[in-house]
């Protein structure tokens, strides 16, 4: 049993309802003078609990204009990591040449894929407390020794035809590179703007997005042989070895001198302890930005371990330690399903766009562009992220009558049963590919829209202090659900093949499509019974 300390009643300790709030500030211990004071300055921290940061810093004498520019290298660094770090995404497009020039079987070519997935995604618990405790330029670090020693790997893997393994091998650090780059930026945005949230995650997210939109463009300009009309990959690959490994050193030096919240307003930079808040109030999140885990009383999901309470304490609010207070999330029937959508519409996303190089050679001619519907894909992706993001703050905190963000996740998740159920029912056979980027359009957005929403949904049911750990735990499902997809999708391809491991004609794909737009349609009952019967009972508004 972990051994806990109550917390004091905000009334007999004034430190104890300041802390209350969203910042802790170290500076507030000498700035109380007496009993008078401190009772006003507890009062006006817990009124602007949800105040702008720079409020906070103006209300105290804080440097603003120091933490403002730290704030803004923060920010650009985030956008610049974010901007380039989605190079594993542009895979459909040089993915076919695996089979022309190595040899490799579809599955082979999955496998690959599904590697970079595994690197990507089910690192990300590990990812994700590491950039709590350790911060972004740790990550960004990583991320750049990563991506320099595994693009380094694959070209030379291509040019020389060595072993599959060396390839294999290739793939799952440039996963692991992309997540520490990805996940850095996405956590320092978290931590750093805590209004407007979808706007403040959008962003960086709209720009990861969009990297593979200009990767795409530059791989179609300069690296594209024009006799053949296919890509010279170990150069690209050797292009991406030097200049992520730049960016990733580039961002990290921004990250050491921007924005550091642990740094700039609490006492110590170690975690602290986590504490669970049994409280209804409406706007209150299951697990606050102090890192406090907020639950209906009564919910036998803080049994995790056994928990000493001061029996005089009526605060209702109990300390915890981050293992405690993973058992406690882990009980928490909501989490699970936020797991599951998620499973079930990026997971399908994911088999998509790194399989839509196939499902277009196996169309009849005259066949779409690969690398223009990777461009689609692409820019309405991108654009999905930012929009979704702005619409969903703006419905959400608009005067009078404000909506639930889960109104544009059901949206954007019907839009993905659309996309997979047009292909699944023979659309594209039907109008000989001409009707693709419509396939490409919807499923872009409704993929992109949903990597924006999720996290933004994150941060406001569970809190932004331990935003890293809660995501990465919830980020190993679409991993998941990547790998299982792909494999059903190659091992289909697979069995309907001809010569070559190549395979022509609407039983490519037609059984996978069928799975993932039913999927999909899970998805949508399952976003709204997370919605409705739990969050919305709890009386959180999302």
């Amino acid at each position: 049993m972990v051994a806990t300390q109550p917390l004091l009643r905000p009334d007999e300790d004034p430190l104890a309802t300041a802390t209350e709030g969203r910042l802790a500030l170290p500076a507030l211990e000498q700035s109380v003078k007496s009993p008078t004071d401190d009772d006003q300055r507890a009062d006006e921290i817990h009124l602007v609990e949800d105040a702008p940061l720079e409020r906070h810093i103006d209300d105290y004498g804080l440097p603003y204009r120091s933490v403002k520019t730290k704030k803004v290298i923060t920010y650009a660094s985030a956008l610049l990591s974010c901007i380039c770090a989605g190079s594993i995404m542009i895979f459909a497009l040089y993915a076919p040449q695996f089979q022309t020039h190595l040899g490799y079987s579809q599955v082979q070519v999955n496998l690959l894929s599904i590697l970079g997935e595994a690197g990507m995604y089910l690192t990300t618990p590990i990812v994700g407390i590491s950039a709590d405790v350790y911060g972004s330029a740790v990550l960004s670090f990583i991320a750049a020794i990563l991506f320099g020693t595994a693009y380094s790997l694959a070209a030379w893997t291509y040019a020389s035809n060595l072993p599959y393994f060396a390839m294999m091998i290739s793939y799952l650090l440039i996963g692991g590179g992309t997540a520490c780059m990805y996940f850095g930026s996405i956590t320092a945005c978290a931590k750093t703007f805590t209004s407007n949230r979808g706007l403040a995650l959008g962003l960086p997210i709209t720009a990861y997005g969009l990297s593979s939109l200009w990767q795409t463009q530059i791989a179609a300009l300069f690296f594209i042989d024009r006799q053949s009309g296919e890509v010279r990959v170990p150069a690209l690959f050797t292009f991406f070895a030097i200049f992520l490994a730049t960016i990733g050193l580039t961002a990290a030096v921004g990250y050491h001198f921007g924005y550091k919240p642990d740094v700039e307003f609490t006492a110590d930079k170690k975690v602290q302890p986590l504490a669970v808040r049994l409280g209804r109030d409406e706007e209150t999140p299951l697990l606050d930005d102090h890192g406090r885990f907020v639950v209906p009383t009564g919910n036998s999901s803080l049994a995790a371990e056994e928990v000493d309470i001061d029996d005089e304490d009526d605060s209702e609010t109990i300390l915890l330690s981050r293992r405690q207070m993973i058992l406690a999330f882990s009980r928490d029937w909501t989490a699970w399903g936020v797991a599951l959508a998620l499973f079930a519409t990026i997971g399908p996303g994911e088999m998509f766009l790194n399989n839509m190089g196939s499902v277009i050679r196996s169309l009849s001619l005259p066949r779409p562009s690969a690398p223009t519907n990777v461009s689609i894909i692409a820019f309405s992706s991108a654009s999905m992220r930012i929009i979704g993001g702005v619409v969903s703050d703006h419905i959400s905190t608009k005067q009078g009558r404000r909506y639930s963000r889960m109104l544009v996740v059901l949206f954007f998740t019907t839009l993905l049963v659309f996309g997979h159920s047009f292909v699944a029912l023979g659309g594209l056979q039907v109008s000989s590919g001409r009707w693709f980027w419509t396939v490409s359009a919807s499923l872009g957005a409704g993929y992109g829209a949903i990597f924006t929403l999720a996290p933004t949904i994150v941060s406001l049911v569970w809190g932004t202090e331990q935003f890293g750990t809660v995501w990465g735990l919830l980020f190993v499902f679409p991993a998941v659900g990547s790998m299982v997809y792909e494999l059903i999708y190659a091992t289909i391809y697979d069995y309907n093949a001809h010569d070559e491991h190549l395979c022509y004609g609407l039983n490519c794909y037609q059984t996978t499509f069928v799975i993932t737009g039913t999927s999909c349609v899970l998805a949508v009952i399952v976003w709204s019974c997370v919605w409705r019967l739990g969050w919305q009972r709890r009386g959180l508004f999302i």
